[in-house]
């Protein structure tokens, strides 16, 4: 592939129309891929994919053609848990003590470094005061690089619960990660608050966590009734909801509400999956939670009651995912990165689903077409499909053979986010140059 710097120049500007061609295209859906395909973007837009042999030249005077040598071209990764604010913290009172300015400079680095991974939408499920919300339209206004967001605000949880992180003497401030709610009328209120500050989304703490001091993960710390009606409003206003379940009968409260997305589900029983199954809701096991605290756990000197809890939940957590997957339950994919996993190695989740029993293509699905689906955004990114946002990556190798190039930032050749050239090993390269 031949990208000399005039050339990415005029990638950068947006061409009309821009046709990267000879590549192999995986669609995001789990279509068989073509081996010698092509993709069309105009205006923002996907306006057509196909075989070459089927492909005609667009007339216009400044359309580029880009033959990407049969590379592989995929639809924009999609995160569907990120908290942009994490910055290697080890606690969660830890990041309560950072400054909302501080934790929103965090943010803005992090959405760059998650953008040149490949991943072109993500859903922050949780943030210091409002800095989501910030960040996302500092990107929308085009000040900032960083991938599309839809934003949260703090995560509604409960006394004793995840977002209550500091000792009982101390007073909490406005801006932590978690705002405290006890009962439906307070739950009431604060969704309403923050869908008045702008949020796309709603997160709840609906169970304990084992980073937190005072609730283990077994622990289901919110009522059937606050977390109904949280998700209710939520719905009543055009917001989604995601709800943090690491217990049993958190998980079932919140798909018995409809929340749109269950957030780890480390404990899965049967009558949790036949609820699944009889609604409509998405699976975000964020194996990179777990994975992340077995293999770093010693080295980052975590604490004792964080580490033996995923020692506990390692072999609950694979059960719940491998039977979720064997029930046909969708699964999208969410790295909740930041705290011990860096920043733009997102992919990791793709391998971490493979290993908890995913065929390649699914992974894949889970950061596309079904992770579109538990934002749901399916008609705008997700797929290359003729009408979705233009979100293109170019990869060097096939991750259908092995998903872990996905983490190889020198084969993230080109990512193209809304028909621009906004990153990538060969854009980067150039422009050093």
């Amino acid at each position: 592939m031949e990208t000399p710097l005039e050339l990415l120049q005029a990638l950068r500007a947006g061409p009309e129309p821009l046709v990267l061609l000879h590549g192999r295209v995986i669609d995001g859906l789990g279509s068989e891929p073509l081996d010698d395909g092509f993709v069309v973007c105009r205006g923002g837009r996907i306006e057509s994919v196909g075989s070459m042999s089927a492909y005609r030249r667009p007339t216009e005077a400044t359309s580029i053609e880009l033959d990407v040598g049969g590379r592989t071209l995929l639809p924009g990764l999609i995160d569907c848990h990120a908290h942009l604010v994490y910055d290697g913290f080890t606690t969660l009172d830890a990041l309560d003590r950072c400054s909302v300015e501080t934790a929103t400079i965090n943010a803005l680095l992090n959405a760059g470094r998650v953008l040149r991974a490949g991943y072109t939408t993500i859903r922050d499920v949780g943030t210091v005061a409002n800095a989501a919300v910030a960040v996302r339209d500092a990107i929308d206004a085009g000040k900032v690089p960083g991938p599309r967001i839809v934003a949260s605000g703090q995560i509604i949880s409960p006394t004793g619960g995840l977002g209550d992180t500091l000792p009982p003497s101390w007073e909490r401030v406005a801006g932590g990660l978690g705002v405290i709610v006890d009962g439906a009328a307070d739950v009431l209120k604060v969704v309403r608050r923050q869908i008045r500050a702008g949020v796309d989304n709603v997160k709840l703490a609906a169970s304990g966590v084992e980073v937190g001091p005072y609730a283990y993960t077994w622990m289901t710390t919110m009522r059937e009734d606050e977390i109904t009606t949280a998700v209710h409003e939520a719905h009543r206003w055009g917001r989604t909801t995601a709800v943090h379940c690491q217990s049993y009968d958190a998980v079932k409260y919140a798909l018995r509400a409809g929340s749109d997305t269950i957030e780890h589900a480390t404990r899965l029983d049967d009558e949790g999956i036949a609820l699944f199954q009889r609604g409509d809701s998405v699976l975000v096991p964020t194996m990179c939670t777990l994975f992340s605290v077995l293999e770093l756990g010693e080295t980052l000197n975590l604490k004792p009651k964080q580490r033996e809890e995923m020692a506990v939940n390692e072999p609950l957590w694979l059960k719940s995912v491998a039977d979720a997957y064997a029930a046909g339950v969708p699964i999208a994919a969410g790295g909740d990165l930041g705290n011990r996993y860096p920043h733009g190695t997102n992919a990791r989740e793709i391998r971490h689903l493979v290993r908890a029993g995913l065929s390649p293509m699914d992974a894949i699905r889970a950061a596309t077409g079904v992770a579109a689906r538990a934002l749901r955004r399916e008609h705008l990114v997700g797929a290359l499909e003729a009408g979705r946002r233009a979100d293109v990556i170019v990869v060097d190798g096939d991750p259908l053979a092995d998903v872990t190039v996905l983490e190889d930032h020198a084969r993230m050749a080109l990512v193209i986010k809304d028909g621009r050239l906004v990153s990538g090993a060969r854009y980067e390269a150039a422009f050093r140059g």
